[in-house]
């Protein structure tokens, strides 16, 4: 009797579940959360669910996601790759949608996902990250490509093949099947800083997963428009390349990856006002983000 009731929770809860189960991860973003949920509120999709991970903020994130209706999962501050694994853990659907707090969704998001997923038998999917204009030197940044492409592009920054499919999982972008990305324990949390995408990504295409890149799948990310935050930003990717290297046998595919998406870039904005720019926080970048690495060698050297 116990087993036949365990079963018909369970083909209940099964019934009762939400289709798609949006994952935000969320680490003090109350001052730009709220635009994502007035995304997901216009969506023209609307069997879903929001989940927000709550990464140990210490102002009113979570008061403000309870406030739209979303669960929200408090947790101690570990990162952004174990906040995506406690979302995905806690999520009720068997397709999960991951977008970053400081993003927001255009209406037919989540349609293009479920589309992708459930009609189109997907098992993963990643989308085209948009970045709105802003200033001058803001449009430079974006014109670099990241994040998930930006001005540049995504198939400017990433290989995609003649049937759409690439190489690279857009983290703050992307949904999946969400039993198949368990069985490679989701994201790697051990690269606490950045790069847990580019990780998972290696992973599934060990395993011979394709990832499907969508290019109706549209999320929008703020634009960086000052050079301090562009700077304090590499110096951060910077320090989480350190922890990507030590879970990588060898980072040669990925310099190669980077001088074809600079070829890109340079063919791109060869006749515009802002390639000297951009030429020049390209290198600002590199430098910035050697510091960060060898900042972070150091560190963990004397440890």
């Amino acid at each position: 009797q116990i087993t036949l009731d365990q079963g018909l929770q369970k083909t209940i809860e099964s019934m009762c579940a939400p289709k798609v189960s949006v994952v935000i991860c969320a680490y003090n973003a109350a001052s730009c959360i709220q635009t994502i949920f007035d995304s997901l509120k216009k969506q023209t999709f609307t069997d879903f669910e929001i989940v927000v991970a709550n990464d140990g903020s210490t102002d009113n994130t979570a008061a403000i996601a309870r406030q739209n209706g979303s669960s929200v999962i408090d947790m101690e501050h570990r990162g952004l790759s174990a906040a995506r694994n406690v979302g995905i853990n806690n999520s009720k659907a068997d397709v999960v949608a991951i977008i970053d707090a400081d993003c927001y969704a255009s209406p037919n998001w989540i349609e293009e996902i479920y589309d992708q997923i459930y009609n189109l038998k997907e098992t993963v999917v990643t989308g085209n990250t948009k970045i709105p204009n802003s200033t001058f030197l803001g449009n430079c940044i974006s014109g670099l490509g990241y994040p998930g492409g930006a001005h540049l592009g995504f198939e400017n920054m990433w290989h995609v093949d003649e049937d759409g499919y690439t190489d690279h999982l857009a983290g703050g972008n992307c949904a999946f099947n969400k039993k198949e990305i368990l069985k490679f324990g989701a994201f790697n949390e051990k690269l606490t800083i950045t790069g847990d995408d580019v990780y998972l990504s290696m992973k599934l295409i060990e395993n011979n997963i394709k990832i499907k890149y969508n290019p109706g799948m549209v999320m929008f990310h703020k634009p960086r428009k000052d050079l301090k935050t562009f700077l304090h930003w590499h110096y951060t990717r910077g320090r989480g390349s350190y922890f990507f290297k030590r879970n990588v046998s060898s980072l040669g595919s990925f310099y190669k990856l980077r001088i074809w998406s600079t070829k890109n870039m340079i063919k791109k904005y060869w006749n515009s006002p802002k390639i000297p720019v951009m030429l020049t926080l390209l290198g600002m970048s590199f430098i910035t983000q050697k510091i960060g690495y060898w900042k972070e060698h150091k560190k963990n050297q004397s440890v």
